[in-house]
């Protein structure tokens, strides 16, 4: 019995029958040929899935991120949880600024697209919408470790698309009546949607239009923002 470490699987591999010792080494050596290379596809398969970041993410320490939240309020001299927090997005100088009753008490460094400049106007285009808007969903996330949610589109959204024969009467008005009732507007619609505050790293320019954080970062801040959080993202 042999055990792979690549691919952690165990296995025995039996001669044949041929007295010959020639191809009793040539059989022996391919066996090991094809349980090689099965162990470096199942390693290349495991790699590339990591990489894609379509694995599974492990289920956060909701403890933990509490605790750290905690620790973070107490070192600001600000209450947890916070009572008034907000959101500043500054595209340009590539940082969020967090906000307690209209205070700075943080900054975080952020990676955009490399399309970022300018306003979003509809989907494909990569670009970090422009204005206020506000947290309107909160979820752990297999590609982004956990993911915030903005209410883009915005009514100055919906009403520019619909200028500009982007959408109907009935996708601007879908739009309405989720931003009258604070909650996440259509994400289907030509003027694109989805975008939010998430994970992944902000070593160079990546995302789609969304913003991205250190992981480190995002736990923090998810555990900060509740849902209806104000955002305003400027140039």
């Amino acid at each position: 019995m042999y055990f792979c470490i690549q691919c952690g699987r165990r296995f025995s591999l039996r001669q044949g029958s041929d007295s010959s010792s020639s191809g009793s080494h040539l059989s022996y050596r391919g066996k090991w040929a094809v349980l090689g290379l099965l162990c470096l596809l199942t390693v290349g398969a495991w790699v590339a899935a990591r990489a894609l970041r379509v694995l599974p993410a492990p289920t956060p320490d909701w403890a933990r991120l509490e605790a750290q939240a905690r620790a973070f309020c107490d070192s600001k001299g600000v209450a947890y949880p916070l009572q008034q927090p907000s959101v500043r997005i500054e595209k340009r100088a590539r940082k969020l600024v967090l906000l307690e009753q209209s205070k700075p008490i943080a900054e975080f460094p952020i990676a955009l697209s490399r399309a970022a400049t300018g306003d979003k106007a509809r989907e494909g285009d990569r670009k970090t919408p422009e204005g206020d808007y506000y947290v309107c969903e909160k979820h752990p996330s297999r590609r982004f470790y956990l993911f915030l949610g903005l209410s883009y589109p915005a009514l100055k959204d919906a009403a520019r698309g619909k200028a500009q024969g982007l959408i109907n009467d009935g996708q601007y008005q879908a739009i309405q009546r989720a931003i009258e009732s604070g909650v996440c507007p259509p994400w289907d619609t030509p003027l694109g949607g989805a975008i939010g505050i998430h994970g992944g790293g902000v070593e160079r320019d990546w995302t789609l239009g969304c913003v991205a954080l250190r992981d480190e970062d995002v736990e923090l801040l998810y555990q900060l923002l509740p849902i209806g959080t104000p955002v305003r993202i400027v140039p």
